[in-house]
């Protein structure tokens, strides 16, 4: 019972003995008695009454104090967990006046916490940006879902600084914005740190870039001394043998003498073939003196010599002149990386390779139809078993600008997609 329903059953009381006052005024003094009695156990009914209301009372007073001390030291752990909290935490009403602000978001903005209140918020973002602030305080109205922003603050004193601000909406019970709950972190260290983690990686792609820069040209090196020394070594090596083993066959010497020089010149050529193979795989001289088509048309010939099983179809449709030459190495070492993964691992009868423009980038797919395999384990640098080649292969093509999509699942075909953007024709 509240207090409201108890003075009206005192004032119910009070006007029941008003009432029988008067009754009993206007009767016979004969009559008074036996009403008065009957006023009496009236009378007592009422004030038992009126004590159980009165206890009743003094009940719920005591739990309404109780509620209230709760409800204080609540608010009192509310106001300190506020206050002490490592985030700059502030409250504003729907325009951004501070309505709160806690101690962490006053150090933000170099003021104390007692000059902020009434303050709009807008007063600490820097010029250039107060415009997009603005526009999005004005939309969170129509909102209701948590806002992200990026601001620049300037606090009062002090250099300004990169802001991570979340919003939050906070509605009436008619659904109106009542007021907005602002989390405000300074980002400065973490933009720092994500500014020297990107210097950390341009100069660890640099080094990479400079490293197989260096790779390729000791390939270039090793393939030119192969082909222009031991190469011409063995042919003439092969031609004195040759020269000799005829003059003696012209002389009519027994087969027994001969037949050890026949042996050397068969080794020779196959020593020869081999040395070739080993330079043509460092780097084939076509790439340099006829180009990337010329030296994939020839690597698909010779990959087909080797696994006549594999039937190859290609498709290319490029204009090297666009193509730098950097792009021209990694199309070329992919190509290489790819069909010998292809040849060892997928047991695939078919594969397809297409180099050609699209638009303003250059593609090149390589698709098989053979078992495929687990994309995510392989390219997973962590995993026992992944596919070092493929890793290899996706570095060369990002360091060279390009992005790669391989598209594969265990006992399913295999799509490798990598593409350079090149300038216009």
């Amino acid at each position: 019972m509240n207090e409201e329903s108890f003075q009206r059953q005192v004032k119910t009381a009070q006007e029941r003995l008003a009432d029988l006052r008067r009754r009993i005024d206007a009767l016979p003094e004969h009559e008074r008695q036996g009403l008065l009695a009957e006023a009496a156990e009236g009378l007592s009914i009422a004030l038992e009454e009126l004590q159980v209301t009165s206890e009743e009372m003094h009940q719920q007073n005591e739990e309404l104090a109780t509620a209230r001390l709760h409800s204080e030291m609540g608010r009192h752990r509310y106001q300190e967990l506020f206050n002490l909290a490592p985030e700059g935490y502030l409250v504003t009403d729907p325009e951004g006046t501070i309505q709160e602000i806690n101690r962490a978001a006053s150090t933000l903005l170099s003021v104390p916490q007692s000059f902020l209140i009434g303050k709009p918020l807008a007063v600490f973002v820097k010029e250039e940006d107060l415009r997009a602030f603005r526009t999005q305080l004005s939309r969170l109205p129509a909102l209701e879902r948590v806002e992200d922003w990026e601001i620049l603050l300037q606090p009062r004193d002090g250099d300004p600084f990169p802001a991570a601000i979340t919003i939050t909406t906070v509605r009436d019970s008619n659904g109106k914005l009542a007021y907005l709950r602002w989390i405000v972190h300074d980002t400065s260290e973490r933009k720092r740190t994500e500014e020297k983690l990107r210097q950390s990686e341009n100069r660890l792609r640099s080094l990479s870039e400079k490293l197989l820069t260096v790779q390729e040209n000791e390939r270039k090196k090793v393939a030119r001394d192969l082909h222009d020394s031991l190469m011409a070594i063995l042919a003439a090596a092969k031609f004195d043998i040759e020269a000799t083993l005829q003059l003696l066959q012209g002389d009519g010497t027994d087969k027994k003498v001969t037949a050890p020089l026949e042996h050397a010149v068969a080794t020779i050529q196959n020593i020869f073939e081999e040395v070739r193979r080993i330079y043509m795989d460092l780097r084939p001289p076509l790439l340099d003196d006829l180009g990337i088509q010329a030296a994939i048309s020839w690597f698909i010939r010779e990959f087909q010599k080797v696994y006549p099983r594999i039937r190859v179809e290609r498709d290319i449709d490029i204009d090297e002149s666009n193509l730098p030459e950097p792009i021209k190495i990694v199309v070329y070492r992919v190509l290489q990386e790819a069909f010998i993964n292809v040849a060892k691992h997928s047991k695939a009868d078919r594969v397809h390779f297409s180099l050609v423009r699209r638009d303003h980038r250059m593609e090149m797919t390589i698709e098989d139809n053979g078992e495929g395999f687990n994309v995510g384990q392989t390219l997973d640098v962590n995993h026992p078993q992944n596919g070092f080649g493929l890793l290899l292969m996706r570095e060369k093509i990002e360091l060279s600008g390009g992005s790669l999509k391989i598209i594969s699942s265990e006992g399913g075909e295999t799509v490798i997609r990598a593409s350079w953007p090149i300038p216009p024709s």
